[in-house]
């Protein structure tokens, strides 16, 4: 048989073998995708399971979180945190504006301020007082501290910045006599923050959904969380309380 008259063979061969080819690609991709929503449902059960041993669940809310309804936030919510201050000089656009129309719902309402390893206590409480006056809402005072910049562990001044961060919290506490919690992650709280003030209120901000020992009051399970309100997604962060709802009830002095 000359060479050309293999011809028609190799190319019904070809023919076959990228028909084949396409046929377990195909297979692939269909087990693949399978699978993938096989472990997406999993693990939406498994964060299900998780979050239902927490029965108070809250949300923090800044300027970029957009026009949220307080009323429709309240049916799944028990608590709303409003960004209200950072440093000595910065305050959020929509504070005010957040916090008249978070009244009347039935959630309770926080505040929170950020510190500043720049600004001196004084500078700062003064700042907040200010910008806040008497709308602080009813739960405790949250002062959220991050590290930047040189502001960091490797730091060796950071011992007399935990002593500014400890006389801001005396002057809020003193001030507004509700209570003030220390919003940071594992790492600021354990290296910065308890060496100032070792028995403070803490709310973890990169905390996993289980229970933490005292002094853990609040766990930020998704900083970057997202709502659906009018078929508009707000962004949001997703917190729990770590406790019961009896506990609950003395914590935001619901009596």
């Amino acid at each position: 048989m000359r060479r050309r008259d293999y011809q028609p063979i190799y190319e019904d061969t070809f023919r076959r073998r990228r028909r084949w080819h396409r046929v377990v690609v195909l297979l692939i991709a269909l087990l693949l995708g399978g699978f993938g929503t096989w472990g997406w449902h999993q693990w939406q059960q498994y964060h299900a399971a998780q979050l239902a041993q927490f029965p108070v669940r809250g949300v923090s809310i800044n300027q970029d979180s957009g026009y949220l309804d307080f009323q429709q936030l309240a049916k799944h919510h028990q608590f709303v945190y409003l960004q209200a201050t950072s440093g000595a000089t910065y305050s959020d656009d929509d504070f005010s504006n957040n916090y008249s129309r978070s009244q009347g719902a039935s959630m309770k309402v926080g505040v929170v301020h950020t510190f500043s390893f720049t600004s001196s206590a004084k500078r700062q409480y003064a700042h907040f007082s200010q910008i806040v006056g008497n709308e602080t809402g009813t739960l405790p005072i949250v002062v959220n501290v991050a590290y930047y910049d040189q502001f960091n562990s490797d730091n060796q001044s950071m011992a007399k910045q935990g002593q500014k961060l400890k006389a801001l919290v005396t002057r809020l506490e003193n001030t507004y006599q509700q209570g003030v919690i220390i919003q940071a992650k594992q790492a600021v709280l354990t290296q910065f923050v308890r060496p100032a003030l070792p028995h403070q209120a803490e709310w973890v901000v990169d905390g996993k959904l289980q229970h933490y020992a005292a002094p853990v009051q609040l766990i930020e399970y998704d900083a970057t969380g997202r709502l659906t309100q009018s078929g508009q997604s707000q962004a949001v962060g997703l917190s729990v309380f770590n406790g019961t709802r009896r506990q609950w009830a003395t914590f935001s002095h619901d009596d």
